[in-house]
């Protein structure tokens, strides 16, 4: 087959995960500000999705094997964040907290692991529906968290859980939790 086809082809299936990736963290999350109307922001809207896109992509690349570095991981996120300040006339809260950004991002590397493009993640999109299914009787809103405590939580929960279900990684407990509903 056509070299330039298999590029479209894998090019397209990445487009694909990054627009279920950006409805995955943003649906719920009432990101944008009330001033980010018209046609004019619109645009706006358009180019930060397009170079958050890029950023990810980035960012994405260190996963190709697993990264042991989990400070490394919360950086990435925290980086998402960041970088997002820059269209924060866009953006409700002037910029994407911490529990949009580890969305968006685990979210990402969850659709690229189970594509077989980079190694296993070392944690997972957190919503509330894993919480629920971690059996947390208290879910916490994810889209208002702006530190990684709620999220630390959650984690802890499923470190916890992993260990006694017998799970190598969290990533695939996760997994596992995500495909019983």
């Amino acid at each position: 087959m056509n070299l330039k086809i298999e590029e479209l082809k894998e090019r397209f299936i990445l487009l694909e995960i990054w627009q279920l990736t950006i409805n995955g963290a943003f649906q719920r999350a009432n990101v944008y500000s009330d001033g980010a109307k018209g046609e004019k922001m619109n645009k706006e809207k358009e180019e930060f999705k397009k170079e958050l896109r890029e950023f990810v992509e980035s960012i994405s690349n260190q996963y190709q094997s697993e990264i042991k570095e989990i400070n490394q991981h919360y950086s990435n996120i925290y980086s998402i964040s960041t970088f997002s300040e820059k269209y924060e006339i866009l953006l409700k809260d002037k910029k994407l907290n911490f529990g949009i950004s580890q969305k968006l991002l685990n979210l990402y590397l969850k659709y690229l692991w189970c594509l077989g493009k980079i190694g296993t993640p070392p944690h997972f999109p957190v919503d509330r529906q894993i919480q629920v299914l971690l059996d947390d009787k208290n879910p916490t809103a994810w889209t208002n968290w702006g530190n990684d405590d709620g999220y630390n939580k959650v984690i802890d929960k499923a470190y916890s859980k992993r260990a006694i279900e017998g799970y190598d990684n969290i990533a695939e407990l996760e997994l596992e939790l995500f495909l019983r509903i």
